[in-house]
C-alpha cells in the first residue's frame, strides 16, 4: 500500500526516463491503409470555417495539432466526398465535445446536465426521441452541429441502425462519468479496472457505429447482434487505445495524467522497455484475433454475395482505422511523434 498519491509517485518514477517505441508499421503491415482523395480540399475549407470562428488561442491550437481533416480522411479513405465531409464534422464535434466534458470535472451537476442534454439532442438528431420530449436545452452552436452530421447519417440508416448508434452514443455519455472519477481518484486502477473503463471511455463505440455510413454498406442484423461481431468491434477499440497509449504518453504526462496502459504496465513491472514491449505483444495478439474472427465470418456465416460484400467492406474499414490512426499519430502534431521518429521509424524521447 502508497502512502502518498500513486500518481504522483509513478509519474515522478516515470519523469526523465527515455522512451523508445520501435516502428509499430510492420505488425499492421498486411491490413489495407491510405488517405482520402478529398483530404486537402476538405481541409482547406475547416481551415477557413475555423479561422472565422471565435475561440481562444490554446483551443484553435489544439484543432490545428488534432487535424480533424486527416484523421477522418486516414480513418475513411475509400468514404465519398459528402461523407467523408460528414464524418470530418463528426471527428470535430466528438473532440469539442468530449473537451467540453473533460473541463467540466470539477462540477458534477453540469457534467450531468450536458450529458442529458447531449443525450436528448441525438435522440431527436436522429428521429428516435419519445413522444412529447421537449428539445434538448443545449444552445451551443459546435454542439448543435450534430444535427447537420444526424441529417446526413439519416439517408442511409434504417431505424435499427439508428437505435444501435444511439446504444453507443449514450454509453459512452454515461461513461465519462467512469473517467472523471478516475481522474479525480489518487489511485491508480489496475490494468483489468483499465480496460474496462477505457473501452467505453475511448468514445470509439460512437465513432465506429458510422462504419456503415462510411463504406455505405449495410451489415445483416444478426451479425451486429453476435459474439463475433462484438470480438471485432472490442479489438478494434483496444488496438486503436494501445497505439495512442504509446504515442501519447508523453503528451498526457506533460497534462498530469498517468492514466494510461503503458504507465500502468511500468507500474507492475519497473521496466519501460519491458512495458513497451509488453503493449507490442498485446498489439500483435489482438491483430492475429481479429483476423481469425474476420475469417471465421466470412468463411463460416450464412452470408449471401451482397452480405458477404458489406461484411468485407467493414473488415478492411475496421482494419484501416487501426492503420489510419498509427499513420495519423506519426504525421499529426497533436502527440509530437513525428518530432521524435528516427530514420529507422521508431519514437525515441525523453519523458
Amino acid at each position: 500500500m502508497y502512502d502518498h498519491n500513486e500518481k504522483e509517485l509513478l509519474a515522478k518514477r516515470l519523469k526523465g526516463q527515455k522512451l523508445v517505441i520501435p516502428d509499430m508499421r510492420p505488425i499492421f503491415s498486411h491490413w489495407p491503409r491510405g488517405q482520402n482523395e478529398n483530404y486537402q480540399e476538405i481541409k482547406d475549407m475547416v481551415d477557413k470555417r475555423f479561422a472565422e470562428q471565435t475561440m481562444n488561442e490554446e483551443a484553435r491550437r489544439a484543432f490545428d495539432d488534432m487535424n480533424p481533416a486527416l484523421l477522418a480522411a486516414r480513418w475513411w479513405p475509400t468514404s465519398s466526398k459528402d461523407q467523408y465531409r460528414t464524418l470530418v464534422d463528426l471527428i470535430i464535434w466528438f473532440g469539442y465535445w468530449d473537451d467540453r466534458i473533460e473541463k467540466l470535472t470539477p462540477d458534477p451537476n453540469a457534467a450531468e446536465g450536458l450529458r442529458t442534454a447531449t443525450k436528448a439532442l441525438v435522440r431527436q438528431s436522429i428521429g428516435l426521441a419519445s413522444p412529447g420530449e421537449e428539445n434538448a436545452a443545449i444552445s451551443n452552436p459546435l454542439i448543435l452541429s450534430f444535427k447537420d452530421i444526424a441529417s446526413e447519417l439519416c439517408t442511409m440508416y434504417d431505424e435499427e441502425q439508428r437505435r444501435i448508434l444511439l446504444g453507443h452514443f449514450d454509453q459512452y455519455i454515461d461513461s465519462t462519468v467512469l473517467e472523471a472519477e478516475a481522474d479525480r481518484s489518487e489511485k491508480l486502477p489496475s490494468l483489468k479496472r483499465y480496460w474496462e473503463v477505457r473501452i467505453l471511455t475511448s468514445g470509439m463505440g460512437t465513432l465506429l457505429s458510422f462504419t456503415e455510413f462510411a463504406v455505405q454498406a449495410k451489415l445483416p442484423p444478426q451479425l451486429v447482434r453476435s459474439a463475433a461481431y462484438e470480438t471485432l468491434w472490442v479489438t478494434t477499440i483496444v488496438i486503436n487505445s494501445i497505439v495512442n497509449d504509446l504515442v501519447s504518453l508523453k503528451k498526457e504526462m506533460k497534462a498530469g495524467s498517468v492514466l494510461s496502459s503503458v504507465a500502468i504496465l511500468y507500474h507492475q513491472v519497473d521496466n519501460l522497455d519491458a512495458a513497451v514491449q509488453m503493449s507490442l505483444a498485446h498489439l500483435r495478439i489482438l491483430v492475429d484475433e481479429f483476423d481469425r474472427t474476420a475469417n471465421t465470418i466470412l468463411s463460416k456465416c450464412p452470408l449471401n454475395p451482397d452480405e458477404a460484400d458489406s461484411v468485407s467492406k467493414v473488415v478492411d474499414a475496421l482494419r484501416m482505422v487501426n492503420t489510419g490512426n498509427l499513420d495519423w499519430s506519426l504525421q499529426a502534431k497533436r502527440y509530437g511523434a513525428c518530432d521524435f521518429m528516427t530514420d529507422a521509424g521508431q519514437i525515441e524521447l525523453v519523458l
